[in-house]
């Protein structure tokens, strides 16, 4: 009867193998007794950290972001795979299973604290140095962002070179440091800047515009306070880039929006929201410190509208 109860109180329970497997992918596979499985598969789940790590030590293109986005969920398809494999060894272990000598509650911990643990930093490594995803709430770089877009920030964009012109930076908010705020560059140090009439001057040149139909808003139409945001759109071309913006339709109280010429001055760069007349720019706060920015928005991986949008962030 006591050696039933020992064999009983052996048994592998799915349930534990598959909790193992979501606490460290591999661990429900030592658990059921399969050591060398559980360290391949815990091997493969660390393996896109590392090689995400490699890739931003590497390049600063835009399609390490693209890697990296597979290469997370690569990570997250070996865990998968780990509980579901650990569920079914659970399963298929007899009732008779013999306890191994790392089958021991110390060992796992001693295990996820080990493995976990030189990993643990990695996280906001990627964060900090990497790459970090942030919310969009407001419309002031509609309609290339959306209100409530996800997107990710490459933050390691400019670490061998400054903005260029056309980039959609995310910087700190020179009014409040706890909030980030994107807006896109229109000029670098030594350009001067000019607004006439709505009309964009870099370096005393008018800056060339195409509008486009109001169609080119389909599935991405917004409201502002309770109202339609209405307005003309235009790509507007400035040096290699070319991006969208809409000149929203002011209430009549208010005239068109100058601003006197300035020269971006050294370390700066001169940034607007797409959404021009509806934008708390550098028309407002000034150039913007090249050191406050923490990286180039290159990739929308969560659109609030249209999700022929996903990917790349296109000037």
């Amino acid at each position: 009867m006591d050696a039933d109860k020992v064999i009983l109180k052996n048994k592998r329970h799915i349930w534990a193998a598959a909790m193992f497997s979501l606490i460290m992918p591999g661990l429900g596979q030592v658990y059921c007794g399969k050591l060398k499985r559980g360290l391949v598969l815990n091997f493969l789940n660390l393996l896109p950290l590392a090689l995400i790590i490699w890739l931003f030590h590497l390049s600063t293109a835009p399609i390490v972001i693209q890697i990296t986005l597979f290469l997370i969920l690569a990570g997250g398809i070996v865990r998968l795979i780990a509980v579901c494999d650990s569920a079914y060894l659970a399963k298929h272990t007899g009732v008779n299973y013999q306890l191994k000598d790392y089958n021991n509650p110390i060992v796992y911990i001693l295990f996820i604290l080990i493995v976990n643990g030189g990993s643990a930093g990695s996280g906001p490594y990627l964060r900090d140095q990497a790459c970090e995803a942030f919310i969009v709430p407001a419309a002031s770089c509609y309609p290339n962002i959306v209100p409530n877009d996800r997107i990710i920030a490459n933050k390691s964009a400019y670490k061998n070179m400054d903005p260029q012109t056309g980039d959609l930076l995310v910087f700190l908010n020179p009014a409040n440091r706890q909030v980030n705020i994107i807006k896109r560059v229109v000029a670098i140090a030594g350009d001067t800047v000019e607004i006439k009439d709505d009309q964009l001057y870099i370096n005393d040149e008018k800056l060339q515009r195409r509008k486009l139909p109001q169609s080119t808003l389909d599935n991405i139409r917004i409201e502002i306070r309770g109202k339609p945001l209405d307005g003309e759109i235009f790509e507007e071309i400035n040096g290699n880039a070319k991006y969208k913006i809409i000149l929203a339709k002011l209430p009549h109280d208010k005239m068109s929006l100058n601003f006197a010429k300035i020269t971006v001055p050294d370390h700066h760069c001169f940034v607007l929201g797409d959404n021009r007349n509806l934008s708390w720019d550098s028309r407002n706060f000034g150039p913007v410190l090249l050191a406050t920015i923490k990286g180039r928005a290159d990739y929308l991986y969560y659109p609030a509208k249209d999700w022929s949008r996903f990917g790349k962030i296109n000037k």
